[in-house]
């Protein structure tokens, strides 16, 4: 918790200006800070309020003096060496980077187009021809033929529903005909997809290659987007191979349940009854808001067909059984802007991850002039075989190649910087062994291009550098605070209890009230518990559990009981009681509960003992060492503020 807040504060610190002003403004050692970084940060945090003094300049420079000591020492005493630390920053940097290694151009264009499919629903049917993501390209190319062969004699007249039962490695075709419903986007893998929105209603695609093979999609309707809706529902179960007479049954019930309705019964209770489906009947049936795909079609089709809240379906079956449903909520589509984030989200998580991927890569080529030797990647592939898919090549062949494999941005990369990527990164596969290796070849031009990228971050985006800079000064500051300050201060016990021997007067108690307070559910409780305050005055051995036995025996919410030692106007109850000993009259709680107060001692002001206050204690003896500390950074490094500079920021 600390670390986060230290990184926000220091927000205020770290931020760096790109103007020409280099005056120096102040000197902490050796280290020079310009008026450009300091009013960079002054203006950014103070928004030019023109009501800012000379005695506020003084007092927030001190702040930051403080605060460039700190981190001076930090790097004095190479906590920036430290590999904890080495570490850290490298993960923040990554966190930081990754707006940066990306086409943000491209981006936009994949939520943009999300949102818009988001308006339509696609109703398609399919038929699979599977193979394999990595295979080889004879295998790719069969299953391709086949495909296309199968799509020419549908073309020809071969009813689709027909040739998905005969012909597709989906299963469920010969209980389907290929059928999938309506969906929407993001539902399916984004080349199928892609497919379904851009065929035309009727139409039969070309083969779409996805990661599970070759799909042929029919469309067989599009229709403006459902959005959401949240329904209610009262279902009688059926088995799934139901009888004649048990299929009729439940029609019988649903149909007197839907003429309950139409006489004016309610449906929630109706549901609490009588429903088969209690998960949802202890709920009036409600069932959570869903949108397009996510129920059986029957199911989804009367509840989209519901328009008016509250308004009730006629009577329908599913596989599960007889329905009756009732509209509570139908929400539309939402606007762009406030789904704009939870689709960047998704588009993130989805496959066209991959095509985010490639595009970023693209425009790094393109950036930095890319060109690459093909035919020298040819003269690698000789010396590969089918041990590169087990895991297990070897480059002894390979070693004599040295010459260059591409060039970006003027920076060669050669064939022996290929192999031992290769040797560092091969690992067993069930792709073909050259299918491998150019897989291997594409992942060692994007590392190369990514990781080119990344190391320029800091040259081609200033405010990428000094975003890094303040995390970088959060965790030095942080590490080094941690070692002088807070955990001294903890862990020092001899030292805590010095300062606190030297600051007795700060840590006293004030006047307090020993007291009990019993809260009443009601007027009769109120009155067996005052029985019992009294018999306690008397008996003093009885306990809390002694009187909550005897008044709670019929129910363990007729009274509850607090006490302590309270300090004045730190109860109310305590405070209307008097703030004398003895038992208060009953007091009127807001929620209808009666409150008796028996107040047991008034102790005066006294001594906190170091264990009642340590929190404050430590507390306080962090930031008595913190300026201690500060005072010998004073004395170990030269401090020069240039007060004519600083005062010109508002002349």
């Amino acid at each position: 918790m600390k670390k986060n807040v230290l990184v926000f504060c220091i927000s205020l610190f770290c931020s760096l200006s790109f103007a020409q002003n280099n005056e120096v403004i102040l000197s902490v050692g050796e280290d020079n800070i310009t008026l450009d970084e300091f009013n960079a940060i002054f203006l950014k945090n103070n928004h030019n309020d023109s009501t800012i003094t000379k005695e506020y300049l003084d007092d927030y420079m001190q702040l930051y003096i403080n605060f460039r000591l700190k981190v001076k020492e930090a790097k004095e005493l190479k906590y920036d060496t430290i590999s904890a630390f080495v570490n850290e920053l490298a993960m923040y940097r990554n966190q930081l980077a990754k707006p940066y290694l990306s086409d943000n151009q491209f981006d936009e264009k994949l939520i943009k187009e999300a949102y818009d499919r988001m308006q339509t629903d696609v109703n398609a049917s399919h038929i699979l021809f599977t193979v394999a993501e990595k295979a080889t390209p004879a295998d790719t190319l069969k299953a391709y033929k086949k495909a296309m062969d199968v799509r020419n004699k549908i073309l020809k007249g071969l009813d689709f529903e027909k040739a998905a039962k005969s012909f597709s490695d989906d299963k469920s075709a010969i209980n389907n005909g290929g059928s999938l419903g309506y969906f929407t986007v993001f539902m399916m893998v984004y080349p199928f997809e892609n497919a379904a929105y851009n065929t035309e209603i009727g139409k039969i695609s070309k083969p779409v290659r996805t990661k599970y093979g070759y799909h042929l999609i029919k469309v067989n309707d599009k229709r403006k987007a459902n959005g959401e809706v949240k329904v209610a529902h009262i279902m009688f179960k059926l088995a799934k191979y139901a009888s004649e007479e048990a299929i009729s049954i439940g029609k019988t019930k649903i149909e007197e349940i839907a003429a309950k309705i139409k006489n004016g019964e309610d449906f929630s209770d109706l549901a609490k009854q009588f429903s088969e489906d209690r998960a949802t009947a202890v709920k009036g049936g409600s069932i959570p808001k869903f949108g397009v795909g996510k129920m059986v079609k029957e199911f989804e089709n009367a509840a989209f067909l519901l328009q008016t809240i509250d308004e009730t379906s006629t009577v329908f079956k599913t596989p599960f059984g007889w329905h009756i449903v009732k509209l509570l909520e139908k929400k539309p589509i939402p606007a762009f802007e406030d789904v704009k984030n939870n689709l960047k989200k998704k588009v993130n998580q989805d496959s066209r991850n991959a095509l985010r991927d490639k595009a970023l890569i693209s425009k790094i080529k393109k950036e930095y002039n890319f060109k690459q030797y093909s035919s020298r990647l040819n003269e690698i592939s000789k010396y590969i075989d089918e041990s590169l898919s087990e895991g297990k090549w070897v480059s002894e062949k390979a070693n004599s190649l040295k010459r260059n494999l591409f060039i970006l941005d003027k920076n060669y990369y050669t064939q022996a910087d290929f192999v031992a990527f290769i040797l560092a990164n091969q690992a067993v596969v069930k792709n073909n062994y050259q299918s491998y290796f150019n897989d291997l070849y594409q992942a060692f031009v994007s590392k190369t291009c990514l990781d080119y990228e990344n190391g320029r971050l800091e040259e081609k985006y200033p405010e990428f550098k000094s975003l890094l800079q303040e995390y970088t000064d959060g965790i030095l500051l942080f590490d080094l605070m941690d070692d002088k300050v807070w955990t001294k201060a903890i862990e020092d016990t001899l030292g805590l209890q010095t300062f606190f021997d030297n600051n007795k007067e700060n840590y006293m108690w004030g006047e307090r009230a020993e007291a009990k307070i019993y809260t009443c559910i009601d007027e009769t409780v109120a009155k067996k518990t005052l029985r019992q305050i009294k018999k306690r005055h008397r008996m003093p051995y009885l306990t809390d559990e002694d009187v909550l036995k005897k008044v709670n025996y019929s129910s363990p919410l007729n009274l509850q009981i607090t006490g302590k030692k309270y300090s004045k106007q730190e109860n109310d109850n305590v405070t209307q009681a008097g703030w004398k000993i003895g038992i208060s009259n009953n007091i009127k709680g807001k929620d209808g509960s009666i409150i008796i107060v028996d107040v047991l001692e008034l102790i005066l002001s006294q001594q906190k003992d170091l264990s009642e206050t340590k929190g404050k204690v430590i507390s306080d003896y962090q930031d008595f060492l913190e300026k201690q500390w500060l005072g010998r950074l004073k004395e170990k490094y030269e401090v020069r503020v240039n007060t004519h500079v600083l005062h010109s920021i508002i002349q």
